[in-house]
């Protein structure tokens, strides 16, 4: 009886030991699932938050697009009169005045009357190249369109050499070529360098300019391709490849 009892007391401190130590696993289990839980919820809640930010961010994305077009049509809409006149040599003692003389001379040469009245502004512009394009501020844009038409008109179904050049305008130096544009907005120099770039490589007829927009056309009877953007450069590659 005293063996039995002892044994009896011993496997009942054991099973009182188990117990402790389950109620201690079930304590501890109880606190790693509140623990888990708690993370569950911060996990949520940054999910929600980066959620919010992302939706901030596209709209932030789509204000500031929102914002470039519209500043990217108001210098269009300041230059809209304007022309470019590159690869004029510079004279000596230049003046707004001598530039104006230019102007009516370059007018004079393309068949296009062009007087002091008809010039709003005119001025040279520092250049990467020591070109130094002349910039015309002309007052009205009928009156540009048709300066630059009167460009298209002269070069026609010329060769290279008989192209506007500055022995057309007098000069006295070794001609060289006259280049003359609408002003572009710096994003649409570049917009228009890629799409001439485009035109050389994929073999397309023409590529011009029109009221500071771009436009291509595969050829002769086709309807022109207005360029928005480079990746509308990037479709035309896709469609041909």
């Amino acid at each position: 009886m005293n063996v039995f009892t002892k044994f009896s007391k011993d496997q009942e401190k054991r099973f009182d030991d188990l117990i402790d130590k389950i109620n201690n696993i079930i304590l501890q289990n109880n606190e790693l699932k509140e623990s888990v839980q708690l993370m569950s919820n911060k996990h949520d809640e940054l999910l929600v938050r980066i959620s919010t930010l992302e939706n901030e961010r596209k709209e932030d994305k789509k204000q500031i697009q929102q914002l470039q077009e519209s500043l990217e049509n108001l210098e269009r809409k300041s230059r809209a009169c304007g022309i470019e006149i590159r690869n004029v040599p510079k004279t000596s003692g230049e003046t707004k005045e001598t530039l104006n003389n230019l102007v009516s001379t370059v007018g004079k040469a393309l068949n296009v009357n062009i007087n002091d009245s008809h010039i709003r502004d005119v001025f040279r512009i520092n250049s990467k190249d020591n070109t130094n394009p002349i910039i015309v501020e002309l007052d009205t844009v009928q009156r540009k369109n048709i300066f630059i038409e009167g460009v298209k008109n002269f070069n026609r179904n010329k060769t290279k050499t008989d192209k506007l050049n500055s022995a057309h305008l007098g000069l006295q130096q070794p001609a060289q070529p006259i280049y003359i544009s609408e002003t572009l907005t710096a994003k649409t120099q570049k917009l228009y360098a890629l799409a001439r770039a485009f035109r050389k490589n994929y073999d397309y007829k023409f590529c011009w300019t029109t009221n500071g927009y771009v436009y291509l056309r595969n050829r002769i009877g086709e309807r022109p391709i207005r360029v928005f953007s480079e990746k509308d450069l990037d479709n035309l590659r896709n469609k041909m490849t």
